[in-house]
């Protein structure tokens, strides 16, 4: 297609370099690539299309628009997670004349995937790059549920020109329609104005600190499927396990937690986007979160194609249903439990100008259990009040 002929470098990569590794169950063998010989034509046959963004200019992070190959040499020298995966790597993003210019190209791309129901992985370059695929979502009109993973909420002054330390202040002061939910998973409160924290409470926003979020790691899951778009900021990972930032933390995920976080956002059937920001190359120790990063991408393609595509609907009989009543309200909470896979779900009630209706939202076991002593799960009570 012609955009991505314009909008991206080609990947020139010399096959000498991945010559150990088996034909038949290497990535660097298994998936497309977008070169000058092999140009992408019809991207709608592809579920993920790689790409880096070399940018890094609205940033506290200098060098991290550098990430981007030294992320690609890694990756392909891992080894495809199943046969016939249809992945594509577009190549690095041709970063504009500014820092606006990229970010309508990655808007642009990004908005040509999702059209085309494929999912865009997008690496390298800082946070405020998350931005743009946002603005894509609203040019397709559509809702979006957006997770970060990180340390910080990155609302900063709105007041300051745009940078990975305000891309969010640039959503939510907009007061976009097409935000439906923030998530922040595994943010540091020593990094959080109390402000900030006031601020997601009052706009019913998920906020799950580290020290919970690392507790059970599986507790994440339902968040992650219940998101559209996941962005990961490297310096949410603990410095020993990826020191490659300009700004590390001596606390936060263990790389394979962060990995497993990467699984989820692949599990989930709602997700069509994901970001993995703010590495910096000059700080990697022995390409050390290079090689991170690239197990990060392989754990979302492994989750991607082991998705079950199963979100309950009102006409569904696969799911067993149960009925929750609160003793100290007249709520009667409803929980959905698969059959097929054991993962939860609760309908939260709202009404409309004709009747009443039921929003399903994600949910965890402990939710139902909560429930069960008369305590109404948080994650309802928000969404009961983002709905009514």
């Amino acid at each position: 297609m012609t955009i991505f002929k314009e909008y991206f470098e080609p990947v020139d990569f010399a096959d000498t370099e991945y010559n150990f590794m088996s034909r038949t169950e290497s990535l660097f063998f298994s998936i497309d690539k977008n070169t000058l010989k092999t140009p992408i034509q019809d991207i709608e046959k592809y579920h993920v299309a790689i790409f880096g963004i070399p940018e890094d200019r609205n940033s506290y992070n200098k060098g991290s628009g550098k990430a981007v190959d030294s992320i690609r040499r890694e990756f392909y020298k891992l080894y495809k997670p199943f046969d016939n995966i249809a992945v594509v790597d577009l190549g690095n993003l041709k970063i504009g004349k500014s820092v606006k210019d990229t970010y309508a190209a990655e808007k642009d791309v990004v908005y040509e995937l999702l059209k085309n129901n494929v999912i865009p992985l997008i690496f390298g370059g800082t946070q405020d790059l998350s931005l743009p695929v946002f603005y894509a979502y609203e040019k397709l009109k559509r809702k979006v549920n957006i997770t970060s993973i990180d340390a910080r909420f990155d609302l900063g002054n709105a007041e300051v020109e745009l940078n990975s330390k305000t891309w969010l202040s640039n959503i939510v002061l907009s007061k976009s329609k097409y935000l439906f939910n923030f998530t922040n998973i595994g943010f540091q409160t020593y990094y959080a104005a109390q402000e900030e924290i006031l601020l997601m409470k009052n706009l019913f926003f998920d906020t799950i600190r580290l020290g919970v979020a690392r507790s059970i790691i599986h507790e994440n899951e339902p968040y992650l499927r219940e998101s559209d778009f996941v962005s990961l900021d490297f310096s949410s990972i603990k410095q020993c396990d990826a020191p490659a930032n300009s700004n590390p933390s001596v606390n936060g995920f263990y790389a394979e937690e962060v990995c497993q976080l990467a699984k989820y956002a692949g599990l989930s059937e709602k997700l069509t986007s994901f970001g993995l920001f703010e590495l910096n190359p000059a700080f990697d120790v022995h390409n050390q979160t290079a090689e991170l990063a690239a197990q990060i991408i392989w754990h979302f393609i492994q989750g991607y194609y082991l998705r079950q595509n199963e979100k309950p609907k009102h006409s569904d009989t696969n799911y067993k249903k149960f009925i929750v009543a609160q003793e100290k309200s007249d709520q009667k909470i409803i929980f959905l439990q698969s059959e097929k896979t054991n993962r939860w779900w609760f309908e939260v009630p709202y009404t409309t100008k004709k009747n009443e209706k039921h929003y399903i939202v994600s949910c965890s076991h402990s939710d139902y259990l909560r429930a069960c002593d008369n305590e109404i799960p948080d994650k309802w009570l928000k969404y009961f009040q983002k709905l009514n």
